[in-house]
């Protein structure tokens, strides 16, 4: 099976841009999938064929177009894949998954701030690389990763919880991968309570959501989707947080996070990391 960036498809579905931002990040879609297909949703159990190619090159570094890749979305199986080097499948691509009909088919261009960055990866992707991903949706299926305990509260199996404090503006705008955004967090180790970072309590943090994992992958996980005015509590399991000066290995995090700010245009990050 090959995913094709085709002009045109049979059903007279043309290729469009439905989502970009500044720093370079962009959905399109290259086939809509059936008018009366299973949609991706979070918590659902996806199946996808997709393959992963350098931009510049076209040299693919990631392959899964003959076996098909499953997870749960939304669950942070694709997070906990990313940490481990497993998939090659970036949370940047699991957020464009979300809202395609079964047999519909995505190219999703993802920046180096969203991919690899100064890094790369091993001799695969070289340093600073643009990457472009097409998807195709095979099929959805009932999932059991995602449990709402209450309206507020999202649990996932893996210990990321996700409580909405309160609520953000309805019309408000909301953080997407690829967006800057302006928030103001506390973190907390969750044994004792003890603060690890309060540095942005008052004085909001301005980054590139999906583009900065300092302070761990759940953590950008658990803001995504915020409105803003919204404040978060999110619970981070050892697998997606981090380990610092003031963070122990497998330590459970805590963050209060509210949303400030998602700004329109791309801005240099404020520089007020430790």
């Amino acid at each position: 099976m090959e995913l094709r960036s085709t002009t045109k498809h049979k059903s007279g579905t043309i290729p469009s841009v439905i989502f970009s931002n500044t720093n370079g990040y962009k959905l399109e879609e290259l086939v809509k999938g059936k008018p009366d297909g299973k949609k991706a949703v979070p918590g659902a159990r996806i199946s996808v064929r997709y393959i992963g190619k350098l931009q510049k090159n076209g040299k693919i570094f990631v392959d899964y177009s003959k076996t098909p890749f499953e997870f749960i979305l939304g669950s942070g199986e694709v997070l906990q894949a990313f940490e481990f080097g497993v998939g090659g499948f970036l949370p940047g691509v699991e957020s464009g998954v979300e809202g395609m009909l079964v047999g519909g088919k995505r190219r999703i261009t993802v920046p180096p701030l969203m991919g690899y960055g100064k890094g790369g990866d091993g001799k695969l992707v070289p340093p600073n690389a643009w990457l472009v991903f097409e998807v195709e949706l095979l099929d959805v299926s009932a999932g059991s990763s995602m449990i709402e305990t209450t309206s507020d509260v999202t649990t996932h199996d893996n210990g990321l919880t996700i409580e909405v404090l309160v609520k953000g503006k309805p019309d408000g705008k909301i953080a997407v991968p690829g967006k800057w955004i302006r928030a103001l967090y506390t973190g907390k180790l969750q044994k004792n309570g003890e603060i690890f970072d309060s540095k942005f309590s008052k004085r909001p943090k301005t980054f590139c959501l999906g583009g900065d994992h300092k302070l761990g992958l759940g953590f950008s996980f658990g803001i995504t989707g915020m409105h803003v005015g919204e404040i978060r509590k999110i619970t981070v399991p050892p697998v997606y947080g981090f380990v610092g000066k003031r963070v122990p290995r497998h330590a459970w995090l805590v963050f209060q996070v509210e949303l400030v700010e998602v700004v329109d245009d791309e801005v240099v990050d404020d520089g007020n990391d430790e």
